[in-house]
């Protein structure tokens, strides 16, 4: 489990998400609000953003807590972006502590963060979702982890929509959770540096929280509110919300 944030709009410091906001991460770190399993985020933090005109995001990643690290609150000041995604962590169990786990996960001109999980990962279900990788996703399996599993299953169906990608990739892993008899949480936020896809979702599982806000500088999705505007907006269960400049648009998803 984890807590999450996205935001697609004017640049604005990465220390407004991590850092600044009345219940930023760092906050939700210690004193999440609306997680249901777990009481801490204190296994990780990162943040993928993109810098100018480069397609290729930049990742900063550390399994302290944002408060422990030395360097992060400095950068995350200095640094602006139009569009990022960052996460403090929460490690379920079977999955390592470390570096090669913490989201978001990079590979290409795409990044992602997770919240949820996906239970019996390490068995037969996770064996079966991780085979099902082509070669070329797999190159990129550089940590026995159901987060980077679930983002590699997006890239292998990305062309150029990555509303469909992201929904025929959780329609593959519904498939194989219901096979096994086996839940998943599946709150997925994929971007691929013109726009972010958040899905709200879950298999056999209660959902976890979900929120999006549409403000004059930009757009936000989170895992619960940075502050206590009432501009907050769930996001409908088993949908889909796409994130660009102009606006937040909502899918559906099938039920589960």
């Amino acid at each position: 489990m984890c807590r999450l944030a996205g935001y697609v709009g004017s640049p604005i410091p990465l220390a407004e998400a991590l850092y600044r906001a009345p219940h930023s991460l760092e906050k939700q770190a210690y004193e999440p609000r609306e997680q249901i399993h777990g009481a801490v985020n204190v296994d990780g933090t990162g943040v993928a953003w993109w810098n100018g005109d480069d397609p290729e995001p930049l990742r900063y990643v550390t399994p302290l807590a944002p408060w422990q690290d030395a360097n992060l609150p400095a950068l995350s000041e200095r640094l602006t972006s139009g569009i990022f995604l960052a996460a403090v962590r929460s490690a379920s169990p079977g999955i390592a502590i470390g570096p090669s786990n913490v989201a978001p996960f990079v590979v290409d001109t795409m990044a992602a963060v997770h919240n949820g999980r996906i239970t019996g990962f390490r068995g037969e279900l996770g064996r079966e979702l991780v085979s099902s990788l082509s070669g070329d996703a797999y190159t990129h399996f550089h940590a026995v982890n159901d987060s980077l599993a679930l983002f590699l299953t997006v890239i292998d169906r990305y062309t150029d929509d990555l509303v469909l990608a992201t929904t025929a990739a959780l329609a593959h892993v519904d498939a194989l959770v219901k096979k096994h008899d086996s839940d998943a949480t599946l709150n997925l936020v994929v971007s691929d540096g013109a726009g972010i896809v958040a899905a709200h979702h879950s298999v056999n599982a209660p959902l976890n929280t979900l929120y999006t806000s549409q403000r004059s500088g930009g757009s936000w999705v989170v895992s619960e509110p940075l502050d206590d505007d009432p501009d907050w907006t769930p996001v409908p269960d088993h949908h889909l919300v796409h994130l660009t400049s102009s606006g937040i648009t909502t899918h559906p998803l099938e039920a589960s």
